[in-house]
């Protein structure tokens, strides 16, 4: 039997807890025989994958329970626990429908009108008895919508801009000439990749942050194959942390991209993120508070770089001294 793609994994996963859930347990072997599924995958999913897929908080009772493997996958019978909710169709509140409505227009800039996010867009409307662009509208941002139509027409003639632009994480205005690759929308922005002459690599623009912009005559050569557009793109230089995360500050591994985790017996992950700045860190810890802890970082930081960062909040509001 081949190895199947992950694709294939999960769509077989998803079918057979159910199943196994509806059984109460079954031989391993029938498993593999009825899902098609090969044995040694299938020890491995129900051991290393399975076990930490939950609901929120993710906190180990909310943990799908794998029962009849040891810790190294041995044992030919399965009983699977905590997945109540695989066992009806999942079903959403209004108030969930309409914002994924929203999700789903905010991307439908430029995407083909008969396709299947406008095909599943328009059937989740009339579900909701709502007409898309009438009762529902998306606005980006009004900065967005200045620059993207300029933006669009210079990536299309390969035509280098100048922009005045803020840095989020480093605080600083600065301008720069960029070859705009390509524009994009993600998680509800705008961004631009290309590159950067100032920088001397590509790197990525949110669109909103874009102080000043100006189409220049002078025209670029694109690479062969750029890189597929995201809107974080972490360098080899950039500081690497480990932050230890309660159940409760997941929403930290969503919103940060994480380059590796480890879920612990008592809920709490191990996240390795990459900073691009140490002002980005702080922000992040201030907004975790006690939440999370900062394990290590590469290169070193302060083990109290909150407690630095609140320091100095603070001071830009404490009064000056009165001076007679």
């Amino acid at each position: 039997m081949s190895r199947l793609s992950a694709g294939d994994r999960l769509r077989r996963m998803l079918e057979l807890v159910p199943w196994v859930m509806s059984q109460g347990g079954a031989p391993l072997a029938e498993v593999v025989q009825r899902f098609d599924y090969p044995e040694a995958e299938l020890r491995e999913d129900l051991l290393r994958v399975l076990f930490v897929v939950g609901l929120h908080p993710f906190t180990p009772d909310e943990l799908i329970y794998v029962m009849g493997l040891d810790e190294e996958g041995e044992g030919g019978w399965v009983a699977i626990s905590n997945a109540d909710y695989f066992s009806r169709p999942l079903r959403l509140t209004p108030a969930q429908a309409l914002g994924l409505i929203g999700a789903a227009k905010a991307l439908l800039s430029g995407a083909d009108p008969e396709g299947p996010l406008s095909r599943g867009l328009a059937k989740l409307a009339s579900g909701l008895k709502i007409s898309v662009g009438d009762d529902l509208d998306v606005n980006l941002g009004e900065s967005a919508d200045d620059w993207i139509p300029p933006l669009l027409g210079a990536a299309q003639d390969r035509r280098r801009v100048r922009m005045r632009y803020f840095s989020f994480g480093r605080g600083q205005v600065s301008d720069r000439v960029v070859h705009p690759y390509r524009v994009f929308s993600e998680m509800g922005n705008w961004y631009v990749q290309g590159h950067c002459q100032k920088a001397d690599g590509v790197r990525i623009f949110r669109v909103d942050r874009i102080r000043a912009l100006e189409v220049l005559d002078e025209a670029f050569d694109p690479p062969d194959e750029a890189a597929a557009p995201s809107a974080f793109q972490a360098r080899d230089d950039d500081p690497r942390v480990v932050l230890r995360l309660a159940p409760e500050a997941a929403w930290a591994i969503e919103s940060y991209p994480a380059e590796e985790l480890s879920v612990l017996h008592s809920g709490q992950v191990d996240a390795t993120l990459p900073i691009s700045h140490v002002s980005r860190l702080e922000r992040l810890l201030l907004q975790l508070g006690d939440q999370a802890e900062l394990r290590h970082a590469d290169p070193p930081v302060a083990y109290d770089q909150a407690r630095r960062a609140a320091r100095r909040v603070l001071a830009r509001y404490r009064p000056e001294p009165s001076r007679k």
